[in-house]
């Protein structure tokens, strides 16, 4: 029997298949035939992705859909939505404009996915502009979404992460022709909060039954002085305003010029029709950004508004640009203390020691409390101050159940800080004695995230990648190539044996970084590719049980030295020789093949060539030391290569 004479439900299992091992091979798949076609068919046409830039393009890619809906009569398959995007009738600058800049240009939105791509201390105005109207030309300028909705018939899920606000017409559709679908808004926002009773329509979209999922980012002032009252307002939607509102997204802003506003803050008046008996059931909620997780204050007030019992997922605190903001040993204590969690299966929490000025002897005990209070947990992100004890605690109350885990251990910096305490914490390195342990308490793991301390290539570092091979359910890696260096400003005891030349100092305003230290630095630093093949080869043709099909290396750490700044001197050598790395396997049985990508290459490249032709300096005669200059070489950029890991 051959694959075009199997059973139409055969055929589309074997679709299936395919879009879950390599999505991009569903549509060749789809090509090869017309029984295969015929049996993609409904998995091309799940979900509709639709960017809006202006309503002349809204129209046309809805009208192409329209048209291909009735080509392949496949609207009863559509059953997601996803709009991204803007649809703005006049051209003007709104405040998500050059968020994303500083991400680009370092490429870490390929590196660091789970994290938002925004940047939490740029404007924020609460009331930047008027409420939609109803049959507004701006709601009216939707027209083209809501004639897709009216053909569609068994729509699930309406995804929109459009930075227009939301519009009536397709609330309306919604509410009339999909009952049941949920609507997930990402860019949700109250603008109009201060005028005591919200405008209408605001509290008609916040209180629909639609509404199922909701991102808000807020702040505590926004930048023009305004009171921002979302939070306060998010807690009474989940505590049954809203009656359907199942999961939060709060992401904590501090905007700039907010802090100049000194006055009280006014007094929350609750939005109409709120009771304070009641109790919502959220099944998700994420507190990012920076939070005020502090104290337990926060929680308290979300504790009050949602059952904590009925949470699947949890994130707390933090975000790439403020690992500070996380859950101190105080709060920690108070949930352990006071919560349950007994259906909760994913967490996400950045810590914090919160002992800048004073010692917390009992941090550590508080985080182990912590931990242990959650039932077996199948998911499990960890970033902050953390040592022995607390993942002890973590893999052997959750081991396991883990399916994912990571963990990245941070600690805050207050070396120049006035009356702040001599800090000697270092931030935790993963051995082959504690890899192990995680290997033999972490069965069923399939995704791990955790740094590796780069230490040039040696020996030892080779046997650190090898301890990922012996975990059996292990499929996908991100490694963390840690090339920090806090032990010279941190370990009264470090002493590397350097010759004279190298112990002298490359800044005098540097006293902790000599040549030798520096030169560490540079080869730990650079990752080409050949040593991210190296790495992969070591794991992968060590693995046993599960093969591993995805490796990403992110290179980071060295500019830190523990002092809390970065030597902007010798960022443009560093931040060229940290590459990053995805590599994959290719989805066939049949192949060993895989495919190696630079994460951020575009952005890096862009960097180098804005600094290949730079007059030489002292950093960069450090590095010729380690590379000398190649014949006919034309830029230090041309000149390295890594060390190569023993085999």
């Amino acid at each position: 029997m051959t694959l075009p004479t199997l059973p139409l439900e055969i055929r589309q299992q074997i679709a299936a298949c395919v879009e879950t091992v390599h999505r991009p091979s569903l549509c060749a798949f789809s090509l090869t035939s017309k029984a295969c076609h015929a049996a993609s068919t409904f998995l091309i046409y799940r979900q509709i992705n639709i960017t809006v830039h202006n309503r002349e393009g809204l129209r046309r890619d809805a009208d192409r859909l329209l048209e291909a809906f009735t080509l392949m009569d496949s609207t009863h398959h559509v059953q997601r939505i996803i709009i991204k995007g803007a649809l703005r009738l006049e051209a003007k600058k709104s405040n998500s404009d050059g968020q994303k800049l500083w991400w680009i240009d370092h490429g870490l939105e390929e590196i660091l996915e789970d994290e938002e791509p925004i940047y939490y201390s740029d404007r924020h105005v609460v009331y930047d502009e008027p409420v939609i109207e109803k049959f507004s030309e701006e709601d009216m300028a939707w027209a083209p979404v809501v004639s897709l909705l009216q053909v569609i018939p068994h729509l699930k899920d309406l995804i929109y992460d459009c930075q227009s606000q939301f519009p009536p017409s397709v609330l309306k559709i919604l509410h009339e022709q999909h009952p049941q679908c949920r609507l997930h808004h990402l860019t949700f926002r109250f603008r109009t909060l201060l005028w005591g009773v919200p405008y209408p329509y605001e509290m008609e979209l916040a209180t629909s039954p639609s509404l199922y999922r909701v991102k808000v980012a807020c702040a505590w002032r926004d930048t023009d002085g305004d009171d921002d009252f979302n939070l306060e307002a998010m807690m009474e939607l989940a505590a049954g305003l809203a009656p359907n509102l199942r999961e939060v997204i709060v992401l904590g802003l501090s905007p700039m010029l907010a802090n100049r506003y000194m006055r009280s803050r006014d007094s929350w008046q609750s939005l109409p029709g709120y009771t304070s008996k009641s109790v919502g059931s959220l099944t998700s909620l994420s507190l990012k950004g920076i939070s005020d997780l502090r104290s337990p204050t926060l929680l308290q007030s979300w504790a009050r508004h949602t059952d904590f019992s009925c949470l699947h997922h949890l994130t707390l605190g933090g975000c790439y640009e403020a690992k500070t903001s996380g859950l101190t040993g105080e709060t920690m204590k108070w949930v352990s203390q006071n919560q349950s969690f007994s259906q909760l299966r994913t967490l996400s929490v950045y810590l914090n020691r919160d002992d800048m000025y004073h010692e917390r002897p009992h941090y550590s005990e508080n985080a182990v409390s912590f931990f242990q209070n959650f039932e077996s947990l199948e998911e499990l992100s960890v970033t902050g101050p953390i040592d022995s004890f607390i993942v002890d605690a973590i893999v052997s109350r959750h081991g396991q159940t883990l399916k994912k885990l990571s963990l990245h251990p941070f600690e805050e910096t207050f070396h120049n800080t006035v009356n702040a305490r001599v800090q000697r914490e270092i931030p935790m390195e993963f051995t082959k004695d504690r890899l192990l342990q995680i290997q033999a308490e972490c069965p069923v793991l399939e995704e791990l995230t955790i740094p590796v301390k780069r230490n040039k290539s040696s020996a030892s570092e080779t046997e650190i990648y090898r301890c990922f091979a012996k975990m059996e359910s292990l499929k996908f890696l991100f490694l963390i190539l840690d090339c920090s260096n806090w032990r010279v400003t941190h370990d009264s005891t470090y002493n590397p044996q350097f010759n004279e030349e190298d112990q002298k100092l490359v800044d005098p305003y540097s006293p902790y970084l000599k040549r030798g230290i520096l030169k560490e630095t540079y080869i730990n630093c650079a990752v080409d590719e050949a040593l991210a093949r190296s790495i992969w080869e070591i794991i992968s043709k060590n693995k046993t049980g599960k093969q591993l099909d995805r490796l990403k290396l992110w290179t980071t750490g060295g500019k830190e030295y523990g002092t809390g700044g970065s030597s902007s001197w010798v960022t443009d050598l560093l931040d060229s020789l940290s590459r990053s790395w995805l590599i994959e396997r290719v989805p066939r049985d049949d192949q060993e093949d895989i495919t190696v990508r630079e994460l951020g290459q575009r952005e890096r490249e862009a960097r180098d060539a804005r600094v290949r032709r730079r007059r030489e300096t002292e950093p960069q005669k450090v590095f010729r030391e380690v590379w000398p200059c190649k014949e006919g070489s034309e830029s230090w950029q041309d000149d390295w290569s890594s060390f190569p890991l023993p085999i």
